[in-house]
């Protein structure tokens, strides 16, 4: 996966679609909507910023994400 790439994730019984923005391949915390996120990431298991059409940010593992269309 990278930069650019669309990628989906489950959201509940739902799913989520954002494009990525950033790789991260260290543990990194980010602050959206007020509240901490932390994920692990490693070179082996990236971690990515995420955003939503709507413009959220998010920050998944790349294990949470599905790569490509629906």
């Amino acid at each position: 996966m990278k930069k650019g790439d669309t990628v989906h994730w489950a959201w509940g019984a739902h799913e989520a679609e954002g494009k990525i923005v950033k790789e991260h391949t260290s543990t990194t915390t980010k602050t959206i909507k007020g509240a901490k996120v932390k994920r692990k990431a490693s070179k082996d298991e990236p971690a990515y910023e995420i955003r939503q059409e709507s413009g959220a940010k998010v920050l998944k593992s790349e294990s949470e994400l599905k790569k490509g269309g629906k």
